[in-house]
C-alpha cells in the first residue's frame, strides 16, 4: 500500500527471452496492484536502471521488489556480478533475486545459492508462465514484507535515540518517512501533536476522527483497533498507563495486505510507549 508501483526488473541479453517473459507476466497483479516490468540487457544497464529508477536517498535499490537475472550476458559471470553488486555493494537484502539461466553448467545451483544470497534458481526451460507467475506473486509479497519491516525498524531506531523529547520524536518521525521519498498520505495524531505529510494538520485530524468513528477490529485487550476503508487505514492505540493515545493513519495506493496490520500495530504501539515517556 506504500508504493505506487510494484517494479520487476528482467535482466537478460536475449531480447526474445525478455519479450516472452513480458508476455507471460502481462496483467499480473499483487495486492490488487499491477506490476511494472523493466528490462536491461547487460550488467551495466541494470545497475544504471537500479540507481535511476529504484533508489531513494537513504538506500539505492530500495524500491526494487524483484529481479530475474541471467548469468551469461556480456561475460560468463555478468549476472553473478550483478547479484553481488546488489547484495554486497548496495547492501540490499530485501530485493528478491532469482537466477534464470540457459547454461546451468556455468553456474551450478548450489554454489550460486550459497555464495550470492539469492532467493531462487531455475533454468530457462523451466520458466513457464505458471512458474513466473508464482515467483512474482510470492517474491513481491516477501520483498514488501521485508522492506516495510526494515523501514519501520530504522525509523524506530531514530525514535529511540530521540526518546527523551517529544520535539525530537516528532522530528525523527517526520524525517523517517520523508526519507522514503514517496507521496502517500501518512499521519500520526498524538495527544498534543499531529505529524504527517500529504495533508495539513486539520485534514489529518479529521481523517483520524472519521476512521475512528467506524467500529473496526480490536487488536489485543487494551482497546486498540484498526479500521480499513478502501485504501485508508487507521491503527488506533487507545492509550493507557504505559502508552499515549496514538492514531496512525494512511491513505496508500492500494488496500493494506493482511500482513501489514500486525507490523504497523507493533510499530504504532512502540511509538505510543515512547511518546508517553517523553516530555
Amino acid at each position: 500500500m506504500y508504493e505506487k508501483e510494484l517494479p520487476v526488473l528482467l535482466v537478460d541479453d536475449d531480447a526474445d527471452m525478455l519479450s516472452v517473459t513480458k508476455l507471460a507476466l502481462r496483467n499480473v497483479e499483487v495486492f490488487g496492484m499491477p506490476i511494472t516490468l523493466y528490462t536491461a540487457q547487460s550488467q551495466a544497464e541494470a545497475i544504471a536502471l537500479i540507481h535511476s529508477n529504484f533508489s531513494i536517498p537513504a538506500q539505492p535499490g530500495a524500491l526494487l521488489n524483484l529481479t530475474f537475472i541471467d548469468v551469461v550476458m556480456e561475460t560468463d559471470t555478468a549476472g553473478l556480478e550483478l547479484c553481488d553488486y546488489i547484495r554486497n555493494t548496495l547492501k540490499n537484502k530485501f530485493t528478491q533475486i532469482y537466477i534464470r539461466t540457459g547454461q546451468p553448467g556455468v553456474a551450478p545451483e548450489r554454489a550460486v545459492i550459497d555464495r550470492y544470497d539469492i532467493n531462487g534458481y531455475f533454468t530457462k526451460v523451466e520458466a513457464t508462465p505458471d512458474k513466473l507467475y508464482t515467483l512474482v506473486k510470492t517474491g513481491i509479497r516477501q520483498a514488501y514484507f521485508t522492506g516495510l519491516t526494515l523501514t519501520l525498524f530504522n525509523i524506530l531506531q531514530r525514535l529511540i535515540l530521540a526518546a527523551d523529547s517529544r520535539d525530537a520524536l516528532a522530528d525523527a518521525l517526520q524525517r523517517g518517512w520523508s526519507a522514503w521519498d514517496v507521496d502517500f498520505v501518512i499521519g500520526y495524531v498524538m495527544e498534543d501533536r499531529v505529524i504527517g505529510r500529504g495533508r495539513d494538520e486539520q485534514a489529518l485530524r479529521a481523517l483520524a476522527s472519521e476512521l475512528d468513528a467506524q467500529p473496526g477490529i480490536l487488536l489485543g485487550n487494551d482497546g486498540d483497533k484498526y479500521v480499513v476503508n478502501g485504501k485508508q487505514l487507521l491503527v488506533k492505540i487507545a492509550g493507557g498507563p504505559a502508552t499515549a493515545p496514538v492514531a496512525h493513519v494512511v491513505i496508500g495506493y492500494a488496500p493494506p495486505a493482511d500482513f501489514v496490520i500486525p507490523v504497523i500495530y507493533g510499530y504504532a504501539k512502540a511509538i505510543a510507549g515512547l511518546w508517553k515517556k517523553a516530555r
